[in-house]
């Protein structure tokens, strides 16, 4: 059985919904779009820092936008600007928020985007349009929660399969599991091995909880050893209240032919892991009906 779970793992599950979310990006600019627009009258100026200067002090609201013009979340950000002493020189910009700054403040906020070269590009017209420009960064910064995506995209491709199965079988879920949750919605009382646990499904059968977790690995790495051993360790924990039916583990990905080892002892150990190959096998419907 183990042999015949590694031969069937996927290669992977990118979806179109795994690249960008165009949704978020576009909800970000648009939070910022008034401010953008107004530092587009700094696109080739000459005289570009005193014209910034002068912006700032006439709508300080743009300053809040600076550090996302570069890609940065944090709205105090300490440079090195001199390492050439035995105590490196630091000096911290902030771009909090503020209904006015004062003429020091503005010359640092200016003297940082000088720095930085943002001033020369858009005097330089090398930037033709801000809002455009944000939207471009936004779609890069975007990349970085790919990983969080491919989780997500995975939990609905087996919420499928579960809505499914429980129509069938005449069951509720539930999704997202929380132990509050579930006490609002079923009255019961989620044995916790640690406070921040959550199942990515709970199912409702004869008034006790059939709890299911899922996950997705196209990459190997020394994470899935660590993996392999807590989902080991949450099967035994569950295994000793009545309130749980059973715990399944559905997880896939050709990652884990790196990592066979400590999947295949968590195999051993654990009652029900499965891949999505298993599923459509008929081996989840199975199992929920022990």
């Amino acid at each position: 059985m183990f042999n015949y779970f590694i031969e069937n793992l996927k290669k992977t599950n990118r979806t179109f919904d795994f690249f960008i979310d165009w949704s978020r990006v576009f909800h970000n600019v648009e939070n910022i779009e008034v401010e953008l627009n107004i530092l587009n009258y700094l696109i080739g100026k000459n005289n570009i820092k005193d014209e910034f200067a002068k912006l700032i002090n006439n709508y300080p609201n743009i300053v809040s936008t600076i550090p996302i013009l570069i890609a940065v979340r944090k709205r105090n950000l300490e440079v090195l600007v001199n390492f050439k002493t035995p105590d490196w020189e630091y000096k911290n910009y902030s771009f909090i928020r503020k209904e006015r700054y004062t003429q020091s403040e503005i010359y640092n906020i200016v003297e940082f985007c000088d720095n930085l070269g943002l001033l020369q590009l858009l005097k330089e017209r090398k930037i033709k349009n801000l809002v455009d420009y944000c939207i471009g960064l936004e779609v890069g910064i975007g990349t970085n929660s790919r990983k969080n995506r491919s989780g997500k995209i995975m939990e609905d491709i087996i919420e499928w399969h579960i809505k499914s199965v429980c129509n069938k079988l005449n069951l509720e879920y539930i999704n997202q599991a929380t132990k509050s949750k579930i006490k609002n919605i079923w009255n019961l009382d989620l044995p916790l091995d640690k406070s921040s646990r959550q199942y990515d499904f709970a199912i409702l059968k004869n008034n006790k909880l059939i709890l299911i977790e899922t996950n997705f690995f196209s990459g190997g790495g020394s994470k899935l050893k660590s993996v392999a051993g807590e989902f080991q360790s949450l099967d035994l924990f569950l295994k000793s209240h009545e309130i749980i039916d059973k715990f399944i583990w559905i997880t896939d990905g050709i990652g884990w032919t790196t990592a066979k080892t400590f999947l295949k002892e968590a195999f051993i150990n654990n009652d029900f892991i499965i891949n999505t190959k298993m599923i459509f096998d008929g081996i989840l419907d199975e199992i929920i009906k022990l």
